[in-house]
């Protein structure tokens, strides 16, 4: 398997936010954008503890606000799915494509993507009852050294798997792969050898998101304030454009990585 060019990568997911820029715009909008707007204005808000709270009262406050933010968060993460199949379905197109289409393929595939995520939330969490819960389970000095130990492994494991699988979404979104289990595998096999770099590739780009999230959001705290009115309004604008922003940057450069890895790999041609 031929080596990842990162910067050709970077290069490619560059054309390809240029390519149908209006329709894939406009998608962006009504499926990454909108929804999260639409949940940070009227969705729950997170549950402050009192004052002097103890630890457990932090944490039971903490749980609460993650139970009432649950089922709003999946349910944006449904609809940004359909419309990063939808932008994906454009981009990798072999031939002509309108949106109508690519929204309707989209649409068929939302039970292969929840079955895509569960499959490797599954994995995920079994990596970490084996790495984690052996150093816990002992206790004293020895559990610490061995659960510290088995954190590091997971998180090195858990970068590598994300390497490893980057490409899923985009190799359903241009084979019309409906198994999710071939789709794991299928990637697994266009990323060999390259796992660590796919994942050096992605980290930087997210890196480079999360700073500029970070700043603008640390702005507008200064200059609005984050309670409700004018902060809330505001926040809630923010929350969404880098939402649609860091959503539609990341499905460039997993679709850049997958036409880099299927062209090296069996001569692909995408429109």
């Amino acid at each position: 398997m031929a080596k990842f060019d990162m910067g050709a990568a970077w290069e490619d997911s560059m054309t390809l936010l240029k390519s149908h820029s209006a329709l894939t715009g406009t998608i962006a909008a009504v499926f990454l954008f909108l929804p999260t707007l639409a949940v940070s204005w009227f969705g729950p808000t997170p549950i402050e503890p009192a004052a002097g709270a103890t630890f457990d009262q932090m944490m039971t406050t903490f749980r609460e606000s993650a139970r009432q933010a649950v089922p709003y968060q999946l349910l944006v993460a449904v609809i940004a799915a359909i419309g990063g199949i939808g932008i994906l379905r454009l981009w990798l197109s072999r031939s002509s494509v309108s949106v109508g289409d690519a929204l309707t393929f989209a649409f068929k595939m939302i039970p292969t993507m929840i079955a895509v995520q569960f499959l490797m939330g599954l994995a995920i969490a079994l990596i970490a009852v084996a790495l984690i819960v052996p150093g816990a389970a002992i206790g004293g000095a020895p559990g610490m050294l061995l659960l510290f130990v088995g954190l590091i492994a997971f998180a090195a494991l858990c970068a590598y798997l994300w390497g490893r699988v980057a490409v899923v979404s985009p190799l359903i979104a241009d084979r019309v792969q409906y198994n999710p289990a071939a789709a794991l595998q299928e990637s697994w096999a266009l990323t060999r050898d390259n796992g660590w770099r796919i994942f050096l590739f992605l980290f930087l780009v997210t890196l480079v998101l999360f700073i500029g999230a970070m700043i603008v959001g640390l702005i507008i705290g200064v200059v609005a304030g984050t309670g409700e009115g004018v902060g809330r309004i505001m926040t809630g604008f923010a929350e969404a454009g880098f939402a649609a922003i860091s959503g539609i940057v990341t499905l460039a450069i997993s679709a850049a990585t997958y036409r880099q890895l299927t062209i090296g790999a069996d001569g692909g041609v995408f429109a």
